[in-house]
């Protein structure tokens, strides 16, 4: 494996996937209004969701960084991270992003954000999980197995 080749080969980066599914939930509700009950609750909850999902994903990074690897995916994993909040979830930068994701929803006051999340969870599956977590298991082999067989995806 050459080095300019090692590194996880993904369509689109995760932080665009989710922009653009939270741009397209915006648009919906401009072209066909599904708003939430309980505006100001909602909107609230939403800001807090936005500052967890910042703090879980900033998190996440510091770890990785702690561990000398870093989280942009056109680059080499050098270390395997397994611990903090890697030790309960092997995505937490995705989860911190998907919760960022939510809040935005919930502030803006739109259902389509709740509405679309499974269809965005099953685009960042399939377009960046499933090649992030092969590339993996070629670079680490047995303790990525292990890895993944004690921790979940995403919770």
């Amino acid at each position: 494996m050459t080095e300019s080749l090692d590194h996880v080969r993904v369509p689109i980066a995760p932080p665009v996937i989710f922009a653009g599914y939270l741009i397209g939930a915006l648009l919906l509700n401009w072209v066909l209004p599904l708003p939430l009950p309980w505006r100001g609750f909602m909107g609230a909850l939403g800001g807090l969701m936005a500052v967890s999902g910042l703090f879980l994903g900033a998190s996440a990074i510091k770890l990785m960084s702690i561990a000398h690897t870093s989280p942009d995916l056109r680059r080499p994993t050098t270390a395997l991270v397994t611990e903090g909040l890697y030790a309960h979830s092997r995505n937490p930068i995705y989860l911190g992003l998907f919760v960022i994701y939510l809040g935005f929803g919930l502030m803006a006051g739109t259902l389509w954000g709740i509405l679309l999340s499974p269809f965005l969870l099953l685009t960042v599956d399939r377009a960046v999980i499933q090649a992030e977590e092969a590339y993996l298991q070629q670079r680490f082999e047995s303790r990525y197995s292990q890895y993944k067989a004690r921790v979940h995806q995403w919770l």
